[in-house]
């Protein structure tokens, strides 16, 4: 884990393919915050006795320069939510995870969520990106890693609602959900069965029952 912690503290300055490996390498901002969520709880370990602590301090130091970049460079003032990538006025529903790594300040992170809501949402679900409506189906774990930041956002409401709508438009079945869903006529896309999909439910369940205890 020390070694994986330092080939992140080594290569997240590159570009890459990002959490939906797609074509077109970019500085994605996902993978930035996952590279500052790797070097966070890097840290965390070390401090707390279960890594080695000789690099502990560049891995801290290596994770403020990553989250000053994404401050400085992944912002969109215009969207009023952090960016797909520097200078890009697409959204990623994958930025929700934020939430759960603890990145960031909460006021940016809920905008964010407002956004992706927003602009990616459509009915109960959610599209993985700006212009993936155009190729595809929403993708069922954005939806329920949104129900999750709400919650983290003090958002119960929202959050329990949102449950209820997305779980309640799928078709019944023995439990087992698919990679996508077409919002409109409810048919089933892509992957069928999804692990992604049931953990997503699994951990946005357990949220919501943490909530209200």
């Amino acid at each position: 884990m020390a070694h994986l912690a330092d080939q992140c503290a080594d290569n997240w300055r590159q570009k890459d393919s990002g959490i939906w490996e797609l074509a077109q390498e970019q500085h994605y901002t996902m993978s930035k915050i996952s590279c500052w969520q790797a070097l966070a709880r890097a840290v965390e370990l070390a401090d707390a006795g279960q890594l080695p602590t000789t690099c502990r301090d560049r891995w801290s130091r290596e994770r403020d320069r990553i989250e000053a970049w994404i401050t400085e460079h992944c912002w969109s003032e215009s969207l009023g939510a952090y960016s797909f990538y520097p200078g890009s006025d697409r959204l990623d529903a994958s930025l929700a995870l934020a939430v759960r790594f603890g990145f960031d300040g909460r006021d940016r992170l809920r905008r964010t969520v407002e956004a992706i809501d927003r602009e990616l949402g459509c009915g109960a679900y959610h599209y993985r990106y700006s212009g993936a409506d155009k190729e595809e189906g929403c993708f069922l774990a954005c939806t329920f890693w949104m129900v999750e930041a709400k919650i983290l956002l003090d958002q119960p409401e929202a959050a329990s609602r949102a449950f209820t709508e997305a779980i309640d438009g799928l078709a019944p079945t023995a439990g087992i959900y698919p990679e996508m869903i077409d919002p409109v006529s409810g048919r089933y896309l892509g992957n069928m069965p999804q692990g992604l999909t049931h953990l997503a439910i699994i951990q946005a369940l357990m949220s919501l029952q943490a909530g209200r205890g």
